[in-house]
């Protein structure tokens, strides 16, 4: 049986897979096997610990059917990969995170962290475990991290909160945070493929 290099995308705080899976149908040309994984951000579940449960449920069944796993967080979803990255190091090819908040940053003032977390208490925990868990990261680790940003501003997520010292930090030659997210994942997607294809 032909092992698969299957690509888990997260979608952010909408919880939008039709329109991800959309974005990303195009990389299965290039050898991998895009899975769409709903966190349900908004579902009422307050905790990010069951909803990061699932997801390295997800990852360890591929990986006990001898699939390699990479996964792309968009947005919200940026630090719900990472986190799961953390727990199953060892087990995970490559990560990406596309336009997401990795760290609190601004608590005040243009796009503070608590109004851009209001809605999802469970996006909020999700943030603080990663920035916190970001430190355990040895070098070997972040060799297996890209961050992508936009370039000319994202009115939603600071770029400093994207970025994590040592990964291999990208931006796309964009302004806007849906506009950034959607060009990274088609006309801009070739870094991203060749990132995890190597």
């Amino acid at each position: 049986m032909t092992k698969l290099h299957r690509v888990i995308f997260i979608p952010g705080l909408s919880d939008d897979t039709k329109k991800l899976e959309w974005a990303v149908r195009g990389w299965k040309k290039h050898g991998l096997e895009p899975v769409v994984h709903s966190i349900g951000w908004r579902d009422g579940e307050v905790s990010f610990k069951p909803k990061l449960q699932r997801l390295l449920n997800l990852i360890d069944k591929f990986v006990e059917q001898g699939d390699q796993v990479s996964l792309v967080g968009t947005s919200a979803g940026g630090s719900a990969v990472l986190n799961a990255f953390i727990k199953r190091k060892d087990s995970i090819h490559k990560v990406i995170n596309v336009c997401g908040r990795l760290k609190v940053g601004p608590t005040s003032g243009f796009r503070p962290f608590q109004s851009k977390t209001q809605t999802s208490p469970a996006f909020a925990e999700s943030v603080k475990l990663c920035e916190n868990g970001i430190k355990s990261l040895d070098e070997s680790d972040l060799k297996k991290i890209m961050t992508v940003h936009a370039m000319f501003g994202d009115e939603l997520v600071p770029s400093e909160t994207t970025i994590i010292k040592g990964a291999l930090n990208t931006k796309v030659p964009t302004a806007e945070h849906i506009i950034s997210i959607a060009s990274a994942l088609t006309i801009f997607s070739k870094p991203l493929i060749d990132f995890l294809n190597r």
